[in-house]
């Protein structure tokens, strides 16, 4: 009788926890974009673009985006130099990966399918390609 009692709980435990990043995650993050050249930081005028939104922003700065499983493209135009492009792609939360061991597959998938479970970096430091 005791090992069905363990086994209920444990059923119900995972059952509560699927879907946990969802809970615990917002679809949006703040990410902090910075501009480098040979280091040094510069400024630029900036957009982020994924499949939910576009943001225009003046790096260095913090930007809120909405999360995507796809790649958050970065465009930036600093002074002097010509404008170019990073792609920065999603990787999972640290909740995601708790929901997989404790909430299984499916809890996982679906926070994927709710873009809770996978972020951007906080920090996006970009060197510009063309410094010298």
């Amino acid at each position: 009788m005791k090992s069905i009692s363990k086994l209920a709980l444990a059923i119900s435990l995972a059952g509560a926890l699927s879907g946990c990043a969802s809970l615990l995650d917002d679809d949006f993050q703040e990410i902090t974009v910075n501009l480098q050249c040979n280091e040094k930081p510069i400024r630029g005028q900036c957009f982020a673009e994924n499949s939910r939104g576009k943001w225009v922003f003046r790096a260095p700065s913090v930007v809120q985006v909405k999360n995507e499983y796809g790649d958050l493209e970065i465009t930036c135009k600093p002074a002097y130099l010509p404008q170019f492009t990073v792609s920065v792609p999603a990787v999972p939360s640290w909740n995601l990966a708790g929901n997989l061991l404790m909430g299984g597959v499916i809890g996982a998938a679906y926070d994927v399918h709710k873009n809770t479970g996978l972020k951007y970096p906080e920090t996006i430091n970009i060197s510009s390609p063309t410094c010298r």
